[in-house]
């Protein structure tokens, strides 16, 4: 087998909201490959993290923007937009990206394919994928770099602007503003549960890129706050992708749902602003089936010539004339569009910002398939040619169809798929023992570890540092794979797991008081359930109360009995904060609460400028953020959560043993010991938060001799003196419980009364304002 090498030149630039690898045509034409195989190698997928490739691990991060001088009179700058799959061996041709778009026009500049007017530069681009023509104009000031002084939503830093309008942009893919013919049209989707097909009516646009746009009620998410869209419809999102699937149909783009293009046409869903609002309606957008953080401009254009459309789900939503501008709300910000007339052609627009990010030469190292091989590629495929879902597999192993169509390529998938089957059939079944997690062994294994946050954070952290240390516990020695599945707070990757994990104890899931709140509220987008999981190993931490000293804070008493209420600092009352909340209602204390902060550390700054006046840390910051104003006298330490001991009850933390616990502190107040429902609720959220707050957790079905393996690698990992010593940091000195006890102590941990859920959900609802769903 030989490898062939080859450099291919890009550069890399953020686009408004997407980040974007720009490449001249010429440097992805490599004899012997499809432009898909040279796109799917360099960005690394099939692979959730693209982790040997140049793609981000997200739709809006695995972008390609290819670009040539046009030879076409009038035209400057042909365009190719290529969506790059993550997990499928899927380059989808079909739609533009208005988003990278915006990189065109300072690109273009900067390889001298125009030439600069003073003032402002106008570059007329074909987009070779709609073939719309889109009109780009920005600043280019003589003897000097344009400024990148300009913010827009959903970026927190600012970049060139670039003003991009679309050509008559009205029916680019289907030839018809309503490819349907009407401004509503009646989609029948399938039931739930073997149900009646159920109907619903949306808007088919086909502007900038087709979108089939549905109403919040529609989406099922109007009873939740715009805010809150964007983790609600979670629980929605196979029905939205049906819904999406049903508009192609009709819009002409697909002969059946199934075989509907994963990113064309998009998903919007609209409802009106609020009252006193600037915005002339609220939209979220879906792309590659996950909620958008801003807008596909794409997107922006057609929801603005539907506005103008009566009937439209659009122009209900706005309920008036929006006039040459449109203002749209979206999870990251305003976006404004404009329609204007220009040179006799309908332009439709807004302005996005570019940045240059890097230039690079990156590395097109294909895996290749020798001709010793092809015997073994034969046997494998002798060996499942029974398979059914092997079959399918197969039969992706087909020519190529003609350029610029969504496809599963042939011969890179032949490598990944036919070779890796071979590794799994040939390699490990025939000619070697098979790996298995049975045999008191896990040599040949991979431990995969999905940790359902972004990468950097705490729980980032620990997981990677507990995953390195484990697998060499473990018999056998296992590789270790941890797998960042971030979204929805922690949701969407729990999610998965409990949907898709494998069952073999090779796929652990890791907890944390983000993911066990919203278990614990019975939320409706939540479908996992630490009652269909085991856990491996749990690991706590602590935490403490202060508050600030000149509001008058000294010791518990404090609390109550105020003339004026405290103010706490909040990020979200459904997460980590909730403990906190119960704690003083608990307490009887004084307190208002105000959320949205990003951070304990935003708090604490907020609290050393007077503008909050109580706050809790975990044990881990503590020493950084907390003692330093203690030992100033601006703020006063009050209590400790508290830690759970093995028979459950309540008592000091070891990193703050001269402080009282909020139980203790009770006691101090009211001169009696707490009891009732509000301990109890206290008790239970305690030690899902705090004493058990970090956990691996293996699926119910996992073999008994995986789980009792992982279970004693990780007790003797807890017992390592070496391991202690390194984890002293990272683990604050609260110890890892894996012992023979464990699963019968969690699952007491982890049962939650009806009485206590019912307190929390009416504490939330009647002192937040928060009905949770």
């Amino acid at each position: 087998m030989s490898s062939i090498k080859r450099q291919v030149k890009a550069t890399w630039m953020r686009g408004g909201t997407s980040k974007c690898w720009v490449f001249e045509r010429r440097e992805l034409q490599i004899p012997g490959f499809t432009l898909d195989e040279v796109l799917l190698r360099l960005f690394g997928s099939p692979d959730p993290r693209q982790i040997d490739g140049v793609g981000g691990g997200s739709s809006t991060t695995s972008k390609a923007v290819i670009l040539s001088p046009s030879s076409e009179p009038g035209i400057d700058v042909d365009y190719t937009f290529a969506q790059v799959g993550i997990e499928q061996a899927v380059v989808d041709w079909g739609s533009n990206c208005g988003n990278c778009s915006a990189v065109i026009a300072p690109y273009a500049l900067e390889q001298g394919w125009v030439t600069p007017v003073d003032g402002v530069t106008t570059v007329r681009i074909r987009n070779t994928n709609t073939s719309q023509i889109l009109v780009e104009r920005m600043s280019s000031p003589a003897d000097a770099e344009p400024l990148a002084d300009t913010y827009i939503p959903g970026v927190p830093f600012p970049g060139t602007a670039v003003e991009i309008g679309f050509e008559n942009p009205a029916g680019g893919t289907t030839g018809a503003l309503l490819p349907s013919g009407e401004p509503l049209t009646t989609l029948a989707i399938p039931g739930e549960e073997h149900a009646a097909p159920e109907e619903i009516q949306a808007s088919l646009i086909d502007a900038g890129a087709p979108v089939v746009v549905v109403s919040a009620a529609t989406a099922r998410l109007d009873r939740f706050s715009f805010e809150n869209w964007s983790v609600q419809c979670h629980a929605e999102l196979d029905r939205l992708d049906a819904i999406r699937r049903a508009g192609a149909v009709a819009m002409g783009l697909a002969d059946r749902a199934e075989s509907a293009q994963r990113a064309i046409p998009k998903l919007a869903i609209v409802t009106s602003p609020e009252p006193g609002s600037t915005a002339d309606i609220n939209v979220m957008m879906l792309s590659m089936g996950s909620p958008h953080p801003a807008l596909a401009i794409t997107g922006s254009i057609a929801l603005t010539l539907a506005a103008a459309v009566p009937g439209s789900v659009v122009a209900e939503a706005a309920a008036g004339e929006t006039g040459a501008t449109l203002k749209l709300r979206t999870p990251a910000g305003d976006i404004q569009t404009w329609s204007r007339d220009i040179n006799d052609a309908q332009v439709v627009g807004t302005t996005r910002t570019a940045r240059l990010l890097a230039a690079a030469t990156l590395s097109f190292d294909p895996v290749t398939v020798s001709s010793d091989s092809t015997a073994t590629q034969l046997r494998v495929l002798q060996a499942v040619h029974d398979e059914p879902a092997i079959q399918e597999e197969i039969a992706d192993l087909l020519p190529d169809p003609a350029p610029h169509k969504r496809r599963t390529v042939a011969a890179s998938v032949s490598i990944f798929a036919v070779l890796g089957l071979g590794a799994t059939l040939i390699g490990g079944g025939l000619l070697n023992p098979p790996a298995t997690t049975t045999d008191g062994d896990y040599a040949g294994e991979t431990l995969q570890v999905v940790i359902p946050l972004a990468e950097g954070g705490g729980t980032d952290t620990w997981a990677r540092f507990i995953g390195q240390e484990l697998i060499h516990q473990i018999p056998g020695v296992p590789g270790f794979a941890p797998i960042n599945e971030a979204g929805g707070e922690g949701i969407t990757g729990s999610n998965r797991f409990a949907a898709t994990a494998n069952d073999d104890g090779t796929e652990l899931l890791v907890s944390t008081a983000t993911t066990v709140v919203p278990w614990v509220l019975d939320r409706d987008v939540v479908r996992y359930s630490f009652d269909q999981l085991e856990p491996i190993m749990v690991n706590g931490t602590g935490a403490v109360i202060y508050g600030r000293t000149a509001a008058g804070i000294e010791e518990p008493a404090d609390l109550v009995d105020r003339d004026k209420p405290l103010v706490f600092g909040g990020i979200s009352a459904t997460g980590l904060d909730l403990t906190t909340l119960v704690a003083f209602d608990l307490l009887e204390a004084d307190i208002s609460s105000t959320f949205g902060f990003e951070g304990r550390g935003p708090v604490n700054l907020a609290l050393q400028r007077g503008e909050v006046d109580i706050d809790y840390t975990t044990t881990a910051s503590y020493d950084s953020a907390v003692r330093p104003i203690v030992e100033e006298g601006s703020a006063t330490v009050l209590m400790s959560f508290g830690q759970l001991d093995e028979n459950g009850e309540i008592v000091r933390d070891p990193n703050f043993p001269d402080v009282p616990t909020v139980v203790e502190a009770y006691e101090q107040i009211h001169g009696q010991p707490a009891e009732g429902p509000k301990l109890e609720a206290y008790r239970t959220l305690l030690g899902l938060t705090y004493t058990y707050q970090k956990g691996l957790w293996a699926p119910k079905d996992a073999p008994p001799e995986a789980i009792e393996l992982l279970r004693h690698s990780s007790h003797d990992l807890s017992e390592n003196q070496d391991f202690n010593d390194k984890a002293k940091d990272i683990l604050g000195g609260y110890p890892i419980v894996a012992d023979q006890q464990l699963a019968e102590r969690v699952r007491e941990a982890y049962t939650v009364t009806e009485e206590t859920k019912s307190y929390v959900v009416d504490l939330l609802k009647d002192s937040y304002g928060i009905e949770v769903r």
